[in-house]
């Protein structure tokens, strides 16, 4: 046997028993069941896909994973194509696919359908009322381009030794549930839907993605500095300080009670940032709420444009040519003072 045949034959016995061993659960070596942590647990896994050259990241951060939301779904739950290891190439992840997942209430696997009927009926939906696609479709976001695989974000009202842990809660739940994975993956799911899945800051950069998107707003006729503006606000500036009690985007533009993804039009009469119900909105108990009327003609969202705000347009405009008014007169004669000052004699010639 030539030493070609026996590399051959080595190769296809290996190739083999890491195939047996990849698909056995009894010999994972991961802390998946699916062994897919064998191969994408190195920070270095990646791909050039597609004729632009765009690299994909395939590294599976597994600490991170496990404290994530998704941590309790197996990769074949999203992955479904994926049916042998070694894999062909997976196809893209469809977010309203039933996974594994049981809803208590329903005893019916979980699936993420209501929230796409949700952002279908929104501002953010690709069809209009008569079913018809809008301009530009392929403008409107979907799941991932807001929502990565967010980490949990559990309260807590004890002691700050470790923030977002109570033990003592942890104490209770130990009576009746033996099992801690499940006992930290249950308090985790529950606290963390107390309060904001992110705080106000991370919020503002998910907006950022596409309102930031100079050709993207103006192809809708949006504002174009609406972030920037919201940014240049009290609330903007206190968040930037990452102080989580500051309503965001999603405070005023969602009405309280319903889901992020039901967000509504201004020019529709049921969204919260409509004419009418502006007062409602920032009058909430959580604001500002011995407000007067009034405060709901505040344009959070001012720019400088005649056509978008011009009460602020013919005040800012006012307030620059009397600032200038003052200045430029004041900064002329300083201007002639100095030039007295260093060529005395040509103010002498003069006389």
């Amino acid at each position: 046997m030539t030493q070609k045949k026996v590399f051959k034959t080595i190769l296809v016995i290996s190739t083999s028993v890491l195939c047996f061993i990849l698909s056995n659960p009894k010999f994972s070596i991961a802390s998946d069941v699916g062994n897919c942590l064998l191969c994408h647990k190195y920070p270095g896994l990646s791909r050039v896909e597609g004729d632009k050259g765009i690299l994909r990241l395939l590294y599976v951060n597994e600490s991170a994973f496990n404290i994530s939301m998704h941590a309790k779904v197996k990769c074949e739950g999203c992955h479904t194509d994926i049916k042998k290891i070694p894999h062909d190439p997976a196809k893209k992840v469809d977010c309203l696919t039933q996974c594994h997942i049981i809803e208590p209430t329903s005893e019916k696997k979980f699936s993420h359908k209501d929230v796409a009927d949700f952002l279908a009926k929104s501002v953010h939906g690709k069809f209009d009322k008569t079913g018809q696609l809008k301009k530009f479709p392929e403008d409107r976001p979907y799941c991932k381009d807001c929502h990565d695989n967010p980490l949990y974000r559990p309260v807590s009202f004890n002691k700050r030794v470790t923030p977002g842990i109570s033990e003592q809660a942890l104490g209770r739940c130990r009576v009746c549930h033996k099992k801690d994975d499940f006992i930290y993956r249950f308090y985790n799911h529950v606290t963390t839907r107390l309060h904001r899945s992110r705080n106000p800051k991370n919020i503002t950069e998910v907006c950022v993605r596409c309102h930031d998107d100079i050709k993207l707003v103006k192809r809708h006729n949006l504002s174009i500095k609406a972030v920037e503006t919201y940014k240049d606000s009290f609330h903007g500036k206190a968040a930037e300080f990452l102080d989580e009690r500051i309503p965001d985007c999603l405070d005023c533009h969602v009405n309280r009670g319903e889901s992020v993804h039901q967000m509504l039009s201004k020019k529709n009469s049921l969204a919260p940032t409509h004419e009418n119900n502006k007062y409602n909105t920032c009058s909430n108990v959580e604001c500002h709420t011995n407000a007067s009327p009034k405060l709901a003609q505040f344009e959070v969202h001012a720019e400088f444009n005649k056509k978008r705000s011009p009460k602020q347009y013919y005040f800012q405009s006012a307030f620059i040519v009397l600032t200038g008014g003052t200045l430029l007169p004041l900064l002329g004669i300083m201007l002639l003072d100095l030039l007295r000052r260093l060529l005395p004699g040509l103010s002498r010639r003069r006389k």
